[in-house]
């Protein structure tokens, strides 16, 4: 009780991200254990054409999108990881649109 009592207000939120991300990631382990009794067991469609109910594990536990939730709960400035790829892929598309503009101007 001492040592929760010396920890500042800073150190507290850390030692509740951490806990909050390691639940998160126990989660995913039962999630990942149901995923395998799923796909042993669980299915959609007809007896004759039998498909799984899930098709990723993905779709059953985005631990990404978790542990975006947790993270972005804890960091006021934190930028998820998708938007990081969404924004990446974003200028990837700029820079073809440059490029191609560049091909035009110089075929004229």
């Amino acid at each position: 009780m001492h040592e929760i009592e010396c920890l500042t207000l800073v150190e507290y939120q850390l030692g509740m991200e951490a806990y909050a991300i390691k639940k998160a990631l126990k989660q995913e382990d039962i999630a990942s254990q149901a995923w395998l009794n799923q796909q042993v067991q669980a299915t959609t469609g007809s007896d004759k054409h039998p498909k799984p109910y899930y098709d990723s594990f993905k779709s059953l536990y985005d631990v990404e999108k978790i542990e975006d939730q947790i993270r972005g709960e804890f960091e006021s400035d934190y930028v998820s990881s998708k938007s990081i790829k969404r924004n990446e892929l974003k200028e990837i598309r700029n820079r073809w649109d440059f490029v191609q503009e560049m091909k035009e101007r110089r075929n004229k």
